[in-house]
């Protein structure tokens, strides 16, 4: 018997309260491991069960869920974005019913993949705390995505977002780290006068705080990204804004002065239905206590 993925065209996509998006609970571990080992032969043989059997249960999951829950791509089967709602519901589920059965503390059921989307220049700042995370955590795949495009976590593009916004987003879960601290940064030593400012693209004009320090500051040049207008700063030639939790680690570059604060502050996101998943509060409890020890921002706003 033959499992085959429907075309995901003209589906509807899944809504309703939590118990819609679980599969019959007898099939959960029939689609987790599906899901995980992305093929049927991979499923069959870490369940012990014949290829077949599996194939028949998937079919019924999706059946009774009434949604195509799979893709296949290059030989293997891909969660579509229902099935991802569907993995995340089951994953819960299996997790609250792994806590009756014995020696659940000691397993703790803190394994599995985070997805992790950030800028650029705050996974150079957050490296080693990713690395203290892994060495703790070695069952967890932790995988690290720079990125400053938007990311729509409830279509599961990612599992957590770390990002600076002027609010808590909303209908997500988040951690408010507190609001970061920008200064106007230099070649290390550098004599020479700060008339020469580095933009980021977009921006028209000198800081006006830089002004009021040299007059006659013109913009030089225009780069896209924090990374880049660091590298910039370094070489000498001229003066730039960054934040200082990122910049402060940097021994090629020092602070002028501070700027006044911005609105808004850095945000640890994530969806309300994954709070309860260990591995993803393992991780969040885990970065936020290692930012709250970070210099660089304003922990009271």
């Amino acid at each position: 018997m033959m499992y085959k993925c429907k075309t995901t065209r003209n589906y509807t996509p899944l809504r309703g309260f939590l118990h819609h998006l679980i599969p019959p609970w007898s099939d959960i571990p029939i689609f987790l491991a599906v899901a995980r080992n992305g093929t049927l032969t991979g499923a069959a043989k870490a369940l012990k069960l014949d290829r077949t059997t599996v194939a028949r249960r998937m079919e019924n999951v999706e059946r009774a869920i009434g949604n195509v829950l799979f893709d296949r791509k290059d030989g293997r089967l891909v969660l579509t974005v229902d099935g991802k709602q569907v993995f995340s519901a089951a994953e819960v589920a299996e997790q609250e019913l792994m806590t009756l059965g014995k020696g659940f503390e000691s397993r703790s059921h803190k394994s599995g993949k985070i997805t992790v989307s950030l800028s650029e220049h705050l996974l150079l700042s957050l490296a080693d705390c990713f690395a203290q995370f892994i060495e703790q955590h070695p069952d967890i795949l932790l995988e690290l995505s720079a990125t400053d495009r938007h990311v729509d976590l409830k279509y599961f593009e990612a599992d957590i977002l770390l990002r600076m916004s002027r609010r808590a987003p909303l209908r997500l879960e988040s951690r408010h780290i507190g609001r970061p601290i920008f200064s106007i940064f230099r070649k290390k030593n550098a004599l020479n006068s700060m008339s020469c400012y580095i933009s980021l693209v977009g921006e028209a004009n000198v800081s006006k705080l830089l002004l009021k320090h040299q007059p006659d500051a013109k913009t030089i040049a225009a780069v896209n990204g924090v990374v880049s207008m660091r590298d910039m700063i370094a070489t000498g030639v001229g003066v730039g804004v960054l934040p200082r939790f990122f910049a402060d680690q940097d021994p090629r570059i020092e602070r002028c002065f501070d700027i006044p604060p911005v609105d808004g502050g850095l945000y640890i996101v994530y969806l309300p239905e994954q709070s309860r998943l260990h591995r993803i509060k393992a991780f969040v409890e885990f970065v936020e206590a290692y930012l709250r020890k970070m210099d660089g921002f304003d922990h009271n706003q």
